[in-house]
């Protein structure tokens, strides 16, 4: 089978048909709760519509939720005279028989009163503009503006008249196996944002020039919200971290394309399911720590006493932007910084001494393996300005860093590795190791 007929054949088991159980419930699912609000809200005429996914056609068997929108008359007041009022009115009526969990511009149903639920419905409520029933505010929870402006329609309209909706529900699926946590609205926009002035026909070249896109210009690649591109910033959900998870794992998707295996990035045929843990094909699950023999022991007696320290990370990308990095996260990729910062309270005079280990077989082919002590540089010897300590991003794979805080020759605390995972970029062909599903 070549992978052109792989990936039909894929999308011919993701489909949710006409009729089918799957497809039959969430349209059920969502007359419930149609039926409810409009049950509720007996003062207002709230204009209750399927939305995202199943309004798109882009729903895959693999993860698929519902979407319902509910749109009140720009003169409506009948729910409230504000958006955070119409907002409350439909969580009360809501909660009425579900379980609602708010987010910023939705409220999800995690289960019913009745029984569980098989899936998630968020619930969109908002207002329209005027009276053509085209812009609608949403209400915002938290964020820097109280309202949002958007257009279910054209969002819609974008993504149908795309001519990638193929694409993009292959990039759900491949999504949900790399556990990636970026937004599908943001997902739907980059391929037709990266396909846009592409000459690759067919599903192969297509998916190859998506992940390649991210893969080698994710630095320069720019969406907008197409209901309101100058309004809606999306730089909170397209930002540094987002940018740098989808770079590393379209490495890792284009490395499984060189060698050829398509049933790695979207499962065999007839198991169309995701597993439970989702890691399948993540950099996160596929990057194990490599041999550590080469890591020096360290020698020193130990104080044994209450004294602790401990270490967070900022990474800066290439792009000058900087996140917090959780010890064993999400990797980066290469040429990222990160500045490591540990606090401590041993009392000064003290002594700090690191140790970067790189493990793998990338490390070990530049001869960059390292995993010696390295003394901290100080000023003017004021021991505190040892505890911070700065590197870059090279090699794929598993790689720690510790601190280690000395006083009269003795070794009094240690802050325990802090793992940092990357995915160079520059090294092709790199040979995972998976947990076939």
């Amino acid at each position: 089978m070549t992978p052109e007929e792989f990936l039909r054949s894929v999308l011919v088991e993701q489909t949710l048909t006409e009729g089918s159980l799957e497809r039959d419930a969430l349209l059920v699912e969502h007359e419930r709760v149609r039926s409810l609000l409009i049950s509720s809200l007996t003062d207002a005429t709230p204009l209750v519509e399927v939305g995202g996914s199943m309004a798109k056609d882009t729903l895959v068997r693999a993860g698929y939720d519902l979407d319902t929108i509910c749109y009140f008359a720009n003169d409506d007041d009948g729910a409230g005279d504000t958006l955070r009022e119409i907002r409350d009115s439909v969580e009360k009526a809501l909660k009425a028989e579900y379980v609602v969990k708010p987010k910023r511009s939705a409220l999800r149903l995690t289960g019913s009163k009745k029984g569980n639920l098989a899936f998630t419905v968020d619930v969109v409520p908002g207002r329209y503009v005027d009276d053509t029933q085209q812009d609608v505010f949403l209400f915002q929870e938290g964020g820097d503006k109280e309202r949002l402006k958007t257009n279910l329609r054209k969002h819609i309209s974008h993504i149908k008249g795309s001519g990638h909706t193929d694409v993009i529900r292959l990039a759900k699926v491949w999504k949900l196996r790399a556990d990636l946590s970026i937004k599908t609205f943001v997902l739907e926009l980059l391929v037709i944002e990266t396909l846009k002035t592409s000459m690759a026909a067919g599903l192969e070249a297509r998916l190859v020039a998506f992940w390649k896109a991210l893969r080698d210009d994710i630095d320069d690649l720019k969406i907008e919200d197409p209901a309101n591109p100058t309004g809606n910033d999306l730089a909170d959900i397209f930002g540094d971290d987002e940018r740098e998870t989808l770079s590393a794992a379209a490495t890792v998707a284009l490395d499984l394309v060189d060698a050829g295996d398509w049933e790695a990035l979207f499962g065999k045929l007839g198991s169309v399911e995701v597993p439970e843990d989702r890691a399948v094909v993540s950099p996160l699950a596929l990057l194990a720590l490599g041999d550590t023999s080469h890591v020096q022991e360290h020698e020193w007696p130990v104080h044994r006493g209450p004294q602790q320290v401990s270490v967070v990370c900022r990474v800066s990308s290439r792009r000058g932007k900087s996140f917090d990095l959780r010890n064993n996260g999400w990797p980066v990729t290469d040429d990222a910084r990160f500045r490591f910062e540990v606090t401590t309270d041993v009392p000064p005079p003290f002594h700090v001494r690191w140790q970067v280990a790189n493990t793998g077989q990338h490390a070990k082919e530049k001869d960059g393996l390292r995993g010696n002590f390295i003394e901290a540089k100080t000023t003017q010897g004021d021991p505190t300005t040892g505890l911070v300590h700065r590197e870059s991003a090279e090699y794929t794979g598993k790689h720690w860093v510790e601190c280690f805080v000395l006083k009269d020759g003795a070794l009094w605390a240690r802050s325990g590795r802090f793992y940092v995972n990357i995915v160079s970029r520059k090294r092709r062909r790199t040979a995972w190791s998976w947990r076939r599903r």
